[in-house]
């Protein structure tokens, strides 16, 4: 019998499906997920009642509207009510069931366009964002704060942490960097 369950939500993206397999291997791990089609994220009462029935002990919030440069830029609206539906009603849900610790995926994009490089945590908030994924950014701002307001006012583990991107996309609908800024080798 496993010791601990971790519901890994947004298990088939990159990130996701890679933390799927690191604890699909480890031993004392009940590993749950849902695709779209089974869950949807948006959907308050699905999600409560998701947790309800599994009672995960940890989770692993990787899910996400995600899209490159002219998604993002041409969807603003979209990516960020559909980011803020998806992670707020899994980490309040989370925090409502009991769960012991959970990990917020967010997004290097968080970060002002023009923060020094290499990125440090307090550049967060000193500055513009960058205005084509702006809305992603915001969602993803607000998911990292909640779990820092969840810690701070309820003693909650919950955690964030920021991937960095794909610089080998080539694709223009879903790359997250200018073509013209791709290292030529």
């Amino acid at each position: 019998m496993a010791d601990h369950s971790i519901y890994i939500a947004g298990h088939r993206g990159l990130a996701g499906s890679a933390l799927l397999r690191l604890y699909a291997r480890r031993a004392g791990w009940r590993v749950i997920t849902r695709t779209h089609a089974e869950l949807e994220l948006k959907d308050t009462t699905a999600v409560r009642a998701f947790f309800q029935q599994e009672r995960p002990t940890h989770v692993i919030l990787a899910a996400a509207k995600v899209g490159g440069i002219k998604a993002n830029a041409s969807a603003q609206v979209e990516f960020l009510l559909n980011n803020l539906r998806i992670q707020n009603n899994v980490i309040e849900a989370a925090a409502d069931s009991g769960v012991t610790k959970l990990l917020f995926l967010g997004s290097s994009c968080v970060y002002p366009k023009h923060a020094p490089q290499p990125l440090r945590e307090d550049a967060l908030l000193t500055s513009p964002l960058e205005s084509t994924n702006e809305g992603y950014a915001l969602a993803k701002i607000a998911g990292l704060k909640l779990c820092a307001y969840y810690r701070r006012q309820y003693g909650r583990n919950f955690i964030s942490a920021m991937p960095t991107k794909d610089r080998k996309s080539t694709r223009l609908n879903s790359s997250h960097i200018p073509l013209s800024r791709m290292p030529s080798s």
